[in-house]
């Protein structure tokens, strides 16, 4: 993939806005080494490139096509909440000021990162991701990257960054790894410092009860993520794994997202959904036991299903505050 210039959607004016002088920018030079071979860590499958990850089980694909997808969801999320950081983190945390190391878990291509870092740019950023798929060639100067699986650690010392963000996982972790990685979030999370998590419910509502072709297409799905060991409800919860870690909740948000209707925001969500079925079509149509054929008539049924029943999920963000030592 390109620099952040180039990667990051053409709609993304804050990337190309004069307000942000060039000396803000940096290129980087790469030299590959043997344990840094991108080819050890990648598989194709139907065309589509997979991380090959022994110790992660998320079967999204980690190719240009993926990227565009995460693009957009960044979007979208930023127009549905309003903000890139939610606003109490400023009754906490001068970013104006500056001064601060910020960490994206499971940045993906980096949208977020490039976003705030530029706008926030007297503060330390930094993206971890198992799959290098952030900007390699132009990004902003205060901004880098590290591959890890943060299933193995989060590698950085302990209390060591003042704001983390961590947000559209839920299809990362199973039931039995979301503590492993919440307990690596608070210990890298400073005294005082913000935890900020977003989060789907990819629990299905239809608002027609009419529409039994539609539960019946959602059950499949829902079985297939259950198999997987995926709890698809985790947005929903995501407030009371933060209470469990200590941390004190000082900003909840919820947001109905339209899958296909009313307007702008819901056809993208619906687009947002079908590329994720895309995705996943490899794994889906193995255990469904189903052609290529008949995948893609399921998606199409899926597609008109979900705009007819005026379907929704539900969307959460939550921010919560590490309180300061005694």
């Amino acid at each position: 993939m390109g620099g952040c210039l180039s990667s990051c959607p053409d709609d993304d004016r804050s990337m190309h806005s004069s307000n942000h002088p060039r000396s803000m920018l940096t290129r980087h030079h790469h030299h590959h080494t043997h344990n840094d071979d991108k080819e050890a860590h990648i598989r194709t499958v139907e065309g589509r490139l997979y991380h090959d990850e022994n110790d992660s089980r998320y079967m999204l694909p980690r190719d240009e096509q993926e990227s565009d997808r995460l693009h957009e969801q960044h979007f979208v999320t930023k127009e549905v909440l309003g903000c890139n950081i939610l606003p109490e983190t400023f009754q906490h945390l001068n970013f104006q000021r500056g001064g601060l190391t910020i960490l994206d878990v499971c940045c993906g291509p980096a949208t977020w990162l490039c976003e705030t870092s530029l706008e926030y740019n007297n503060s330390q950023f930094t993206g971890v991701d198992m799959s290098d798929v952030w900007p390699k060639d132009i990004r902003p100067v205060n901004l880098q990257f590290r591959r890890a699986n943060v299933l193995n650690g989060i590698p950085f010392p302990d209390q060591h960054f003042d704001f983390i963000q961590m947000r559209y996982v839920v299809l990362a972790f199973t039931l039995d790894e979301w503590k492993k990685v919440f307990n690596e979030l608070r210990r890298v999370l400073k005294p005082g410092g913000c935890l900020q998590c977003i989060d789907l419910d990819m629990r299905i509502t239809l608002q027609d009860d009419k529409a039994s072709i539609s539960k019946q297409h959602i059950e499949t799905l829902e079985q297939f993520y259950s198999i997987q060991g995926l709890d698809i409800s985790v947005g929903a919860k995501l407030d009371m794994r933060l209470t469990d870690l200590g941390l004190r909740i000082v900003q909840s948000e919820y947001r109905e997202i339209p899958l296909g209707w009313g307007g702008p925001i819901g056809t993208a969500s619906l687009n947002l959904f079908m590329g994720k079925l895309n995705g996943l079509s490899p794994w889906l149509k193995r255990t469904m036991e189903i052609s290529d054929d008949s995948f893609q008539q399921l998606k199409e049924e899926i597609h008109q299903d979900l705009i007819h029943s005026r379907a929704y999920m539900g969307l959460h963000a939550f921010l919560a505050i590490k309180e300061p030592l005694e």
